[in-house]
Formats: C-alpha cells, structure tokens, sequence
C-alpha cells in the first residue's frame, strides 16, 4: 500500500539528510533465519513456496505497513539544463533505523517476491503521481522506474505493468523500466524474445549503472535497450584527472555510435557540467541540479 502525500512528504521532511546504512548491518540487525511465504501471483515458476529471509520478511511488511515512499530526481540535458527525464527511487522510513537508501536493503535481497512487491509498489505509486497531471497542460517526462532484470522479462510484469497503467488512466510511454546492470541483466537484456513483451507494453527500458564494475563491454552491442545510465564513478574524476576524461570520453562516443540515449549520474559540479556539454544529446543528474524530491509536484510545478 502506498502512503499518501500528505505522509510523503512528513517522512520526507523528517529526514533532510539522506544516509545509507551499511547493508551487512541491516541484515544482521533484521536476522539472518527464514520464514515460509506464500506465493504472489506473479510468480511464473509454478513451483513450491521457497522461503523469505528475515530481512526479507521486514521488507515485504513494510511494504504493506507503508513504511515506504517514493522520491523523484530530475535528469536534464547536459546542454540546456532542459528537464528531460525523472528517476522514482525508493525509500524506507524504518521506525528503528530512520531513512534508509536502497543499497541498505536491496542489495541483500534475492527472492523474487520481494523483487515483485517493491516493483509493483513503485509502479502503483508512480502512475498515481501520474494521474494527478493527465488533466493539466505541464508537459510530462518519461519516469524511469528501478525493476531488476529477472523480474522485467516476466510476461507477468508486462502485463500487470499494463494493468496497473491502464487502470490510472496512464500512457506506458511515460514509463521506463530501468533495469540494474549485472551479469544476468546482460544476458536476459540482449534476448529480444524476452524483452518482446515489455516492449509490446509501449514502455521503455533502460540499463542502470553502467560502468561500476559489474558491467561488460561487450555485452553493450547486444542489449535490447532505449538508454544506458552511466555510474557515477566514471564521473568523479573529471574533468581534473585528464585519464578520467579520456575514458569517459571514450565511453560516450561508444554509447553514441551505438545509437542509445545516455544519462551521466554524479553530476554535482558546474566544471563537470561544462565538460559534459560537449555531447549535447547526454542527460546529466547529480547534486548540481537537484536532490531528489518528495513528489512530482517538487519537478514539475
């Protein structure tokens, strides 16, 4: 269930300051032992109920406690400061830890239930920030919206992605799944035959980031994807270390030539906007436009 507004945006003004606990401290806190849990009806396996961590259970009840909120960050062009796309991201307000960043619960989870509940929350919550502007004349950008790559192949998700967007009234061109690099995510991304019914939604799909040390180079020419989200760490040296700049150089021109949109994250200075500049179609997101806000009313109003 998702909190209403009103509630956002006490949580989120509760916590000006964002900080992430390590997520082995989370967990440990949480428990390491397991539970039995039900089946959604996502799951496409067909097989027996396999079991939740702890801190997998908490999360599934947060869920449903709405202890969970979504956040929105602009991404904007690099040249123009124009804003071109928004980022939904997920926080916890956990009633013993405080705010909690998503690498302090996400990382350890594995189960897919979970995947599926947090992707079906997000997805709920942003179509009806959606809904409140279908009527207005502000113009709407593309949400991206954080799904791991097991779950997004799922006919199951494209369906009830379509479900869900249908139901708010909401045009699936305006979401974008944005699917986490890793190893999996490569070899499931670069199958059309899997991405098919995603893409018959009308929605668009995206790689997150890129270039972290999970990525493979050459994996970028097979990926079934409209955009690739490059990490922050390509861009935390430029532009003073003249290497930095010749490999995030490089990088660009590759995406480039490839013929997919590209957002550059850790954009939190004005040089490193200048330097960015020089490839007009790049989006930039970082402390030097925005942190992320408590709804869309934050970015577009």
């Amino acid at each position: 269930m998702c909190v209403n507004r009103r509630d956002k945006k006490h949580a989120y003004a509760m916590h000006t300051l964002d900080y992430e606990k390590p997520a082995s401290h989370i967990a440990l806190a949480l428990g390491t032992g397991t539970v039995r849990a039900a089946q959604t009806g996502w799951n496409d396996s067909g097989g027996e109920p396999v079991a939740l961590s702890e801190l997998e259970s908490r999360v599934c009840e947060g869920l449903r406690a709405g202890e969970f909120h979504l956040v929105f960050q602009g991404a904007y062009h690099a040249a123009t400061g124009a804003l071109a796309r928004i980022h939904a991201q997920v926080r916890w307000t956990h009633p013993d830890y405080g705010l909690l960043l998503p690498g302090s619960f996400l990382m350890p989870l594995e189960h897919p239930q979970v995947a599926i509940e947090m992707a079906s929350f997000a997805i709920d919550g942003v179509c009806r920030e959606l809904r409140d502007y279908l009527s207005s004349n502000v113009l709407l950008q593309p949400i991206a919206i954080t799904v791991p790559a097991q779950v997004a192949v799922l006919d199951s998700f494209a369906a009830h992605l379509a479900s869900v967007a249908r139901s708010y009234g909401v045009d699936t061109a305006l979401l974008e799944i944005d699917v986490p690099d890793s190893a999996d995510a490569a070899q499931l991304l670069s199958l059309r035959t899997l991405t098919a019914g995603l893409r018959a939604t009308g929605a668009g799909i995206s790689l997150g980031e890129w270039g972290n040390g999970a990525s493979s180079l050459a994996s970028l020419g097979a990926l079934d994807v409209d955009a690739v989200t490059l990490a922050r760490e390509l861009m935390a040296a430029v532009p003073r270390n003249p290497r930095a700049c010749v490999v995030t150089s490089a990088v660009l021109d590759l995406l480039h030539a490839l013929d997919v949109r590209v957002l550059m994250h850790g954009v939190d200075t004005k040089a490193q906007l200048q330097w960015l500049s020089a490839w007009p179609g790049v989006l930039a997101q970082g402390a030097l436009f925005s942190r992320p806000k408590p709804d869309l009313d934050s970015l577009l109003g």
